[in-house]
């Protein structure tokens, strides 16, 4: 046995340590007989037996005349022999003749000496420089194509402890396994603390690992996310052009600036554009969510499937928020198109606006009943101006403003068209909050677009659960009303559980009928909200169309029969609803197509060895399955895996010194120009969410010469144009019109 640590006489510091110990309990005339727990070095506080401090094999010392067929493996000997010693190693120097390397100088991480320029009085930094002399030199035997270690010296001008050496950094390292579950776990959006208790859980303890929680971090930060400002447009279009082999009806364009960096970008998959067929009605596009490095502006585009949903059916990337560049997102659109803004945007801003008013918060109270009770738009003019008058606000210009702009936000002046349900688009906000789990200010465009896919992935999975429940159950009804058992039959559990809500919400309604000639009739329906208040509602009933209207607009802006409608129905005793008051859109027996495309998922451009790892794992997990039935079965894998091992060792060992090369690549000439956006340093931590930095945008925007490439085939079968004079809100919700496309017509279609 050979001790690893030494000083000049050759002597082990571990044995010195022991020695003097030994004298000092000998020695009864010493005033130190008693040991204080101040002189036992800390090594040896413990209930166990002390072990030596290095001690190693020999086999594993290296000694001059050692020979190695590579470099590499007199390298990996020498970092073994140190783990083993308790030190790490470093590469001091390599001499090369031309490219061939001739001699190489490995010596101790603790070699040398390092000042640092800071004053020690500012600021002090650990150094483990301490002109440790231990090293080994490599040279090259030309003849014989082998290299050999010329000198030795074990000795350390320090001590060294193996248990110790796990913690460095040479030593932790990270097996296939284990980078592999990093990656996966990263692209899942699993926190790196989470991942790295996950190892130790499953290896019983931190003690068991070799690796510590930074080295997982490390891993993620330097390799998984480790993408060049450089390649990343590069790898953006790549993405691009791998989907769009992959399904030929995924779609995407870009725009780029004069340098050949990304200004636009616009994508959908397939199923996307399948879902718009059915869902593209009603589209909320919101603006307001920065995305990464950039500084990139993400567009989404969001509708409501038929179980209520979010569905997302295209995503865009804007450098900047101009006119011009709005336009390009939404060329497509027909003018006819009927657009609103956000109205949580606009509530929100209450406080804000109006907080300098004494009772500001009896004015917020105040504005929000009059925008969402004003049952027709007289009431909500009259009580609109009585707002006004009441709080001493018909000189704010802001409210001013917004009456003006009443016919674009207001409930009662756009319920009259179909809206599935949207208000807002805080369900293109639902959407950010999934990217603020995976996406960070530093993240690239390619890592942005992986997890786009992510995002596609949970939503077409939460439609086919939903598809799922609506197949294999049944709500059952909560009235003896044949009314109900029709939307049962028809609609999805979600819809039909808002169509449940109305049924119980008609026990708080009284009609009482007004007029009636000719089968037409006029009801008005008081509504109790609480105690003493009642709303009125004007329905009228033609008996001869089968057709009821409610003044409230519930079934034109939302898709469901309201409580006054079923109220007055329930009145005039019809036992069936006209087909027309049972949506398709919500129905769970129409066959639509998005439903048998796949979203769109980027394979991972794993390196051949880790995809070769990822299959052996996959087909071992079920062999492990199958075998850990009993013992028997385990006992015959492990004599399997033994003998496998020893003949895959045997086939190593025979092409030793021999590589082989295996790279796949496509030939992308299109995209080797791409030029990623300059990257925009801030101080601090950038918000996610973008103010109304967008009014002052749009209002000093300038038209600026563009330049588009990589035009592709229309995005969807249908379109239309959208031109929005929004200079305050960024939220919009779209209620799209749509145009059969011209012949020759290759215009973006949203």
């Amino acid at each position: 046995m050979v001790y690893g640590t030494t000083n000049e006489n050759g002597l082990s510091y571990a044995k010195l340590i022991l020695f003097e110990l030994v004298l000092k309990m000998m020695d009864p005339s010493s005033s130190d007989s008693v040991l204080n727990p101040g002189d036992v070095d800390y090594e040896f506080e413990s209930n166990e037996v002390p072990e030596p401090l290095s001690v190693v094999d020999d086999e594993l010392v290296p000694k001059v005349g050692m020979t190695f067929t590579t470099l590499e493996d007199a390298g990996k000997f020498y970092r073994n022999y140190a783990k083993a010693a308790g030190f790490f190693t470093r590469v001091r120097c390599t001499n090369r003749k031309g490219n061939e390397i001739k001699n190489q100088l490995i010596t101790c991480s603790r070699e040398g000496k390092w000042k640092s320029k800071i004053c020690p009085t500012e600021k002090t930094n650990p150094t483990a420089g301490l002109n440790c002399p231990a090293r080994i030199y490599i040279h090259t035997l030309k003849d014989v194509g082998a290299w050999i270690i010329s000198k030795v010296v074990l000795d350390h001008s320090h001590p060294c402890c193996p248990s110790k050496a796990e913690m460095l950094k040479q030593h932790m390292e990270l097996s296939m396994s284990i980078r592999r579950t990093i990656e996966n776990n990263d692209e899942a959006g699993i926190r790196p603390s989470k991942t790295y208790q996950s190892f130790v859980a499953a290896a019983g303890g931190h003690r068991e690992l070799n690796f510590i929680e930074k080295d997982v971090r490390n891993y993620i930060t330097r390799e998984v996310r480790n993408v060049s400002e450089q390649e990343d447009a590069k790898e953006f279009g790549k993405y691009f052009l791998r989907m769009k082999e992959k399904n030929p009806n995924f779609f995407f364009e870009l725009e780029l600036e004069e340098d050949q960096s990304i200004k636009l970008a616009f994508w959908a998959d397939a199923r996307s554009r399948a879902a718009f067929e059915y869902f593209g009605d009603v589209i909320s596009f919101d603006t307001t969510y920065n995305t990464n490095r950039y500084n990139l502006v993400c567009g989404s585009f969001v509708g409501v499937n038929h179980h209520g949903q979010s569905t997302l059916l295209g995503c865009s990337l804007m450098k900047n928020e101009e006119i011009e560049s709005f336009k390009w997102v939404l060329e497509a659109c027909m003018p006819t198109t009927v657009h609103r803004w956000c109205i949580w945007h606009i509530m929100k801003k209450i406080p804000s606006k109006l907080n300098g008013y004494k009772g500001h918060a009896d004015i917020e109270q105040e504005m929000s009943h009059v925008v969402w009770n004003s049952h027709s738009k007289d009431s909500f003019d009259r009580n609109w101006n009585d707002f006004l008058v009441n709080f001493g606000l018909a000189d704010n210009k802001w409210l001013s403003d917004l009456y003006e702009d009443r016919h674009i936000w207001v409930p009662i002046y756009l319920d009259h068209h179909f809206w599935a349900g949207m208000r807002s688009t805080q369900r293109s906000e639902s959407m950010h909050s999934f990217f603020n789990k995976y996406i960070t200010r530093n993240s690239s465009l390619i890592q942005f677009v992986k997890q786009y896919d992510n995002c596609l992935g949970s939503r077409e999975q939460a439609e086919r659960e939903s598809d799922a429940a609506d197949f294999h159950t049944v709500i059952p009804c909560a009235t003896k009303s044949s009314i109900e058992a029709q939307f049962q039959d028809a609609y999805t559990h979600a819809k039909f559980r808002e169509v449940q809500a109305q049924f119980r919400g008609k026990a708080n309604c009284i009609t009482r009928l007004k007029n009636s000639a000719l089968g037409y009739s006029v009801y008005e329906v008081g509504e109790q909200v609480s105690s003493s208040i009642f709303d009125k509602f004007a329905v009228t009933y033609d008996s001869v169309a089968a057709e009821v209207k409610c003044q409230c607009l519930l079934f034109e802006s939302r898709g469901i029969l309201c409580r006054h409608a079923l109220s007055v129905l329930s009145f005039e005793q019809v036992s069936q609803v006209s087909p027309r008051y049972i949506l398709e859109r919500w129905s769970k027996k129409v066959k639509r197509r998005h439903t048998h495309i796949k979203s769109s998922h980027d394979e991972p451009l794993m390196e051949p060895r880790s995809k070769r790892f990822d299959q052996l794992v996959f087909r071992s997990q079920n062999i492990c399955e199958f075998a850990s039935e009993s013992e028997e079965l385990t006992a015959i894998l492990h004599r399997a895996y033994d003998n496998v091992m020893a003949e895959m060792e045997a086939l190593k060992a025979k092409r030793k010194g021999t590589s082989s090369l295996s790279h796949e690549d496509a030939n992308l000439e299109s995209v080797n120009e791409l030029q990623s956006p300059p990257r925009i340093r801030t101080r601090g931590r950038p918000k996610n969410r973008l103010g109304s930095k967008l009014e002052k945008q749009i209002a000093n925007a300038t038209k600026k010469k563009k330049t588009k490439v990589l035009s592709e085939i229309n995005l969807f079968d249908a379109a239309s144009v959208a031109h929005s004079s929004c200079s305050q809100y960024q939220g919009q919700v779209i209620n799209y019109q749509f145009r059969v496309p011209a012949a020759g017509d290759n215009s973006l279609g949203v």
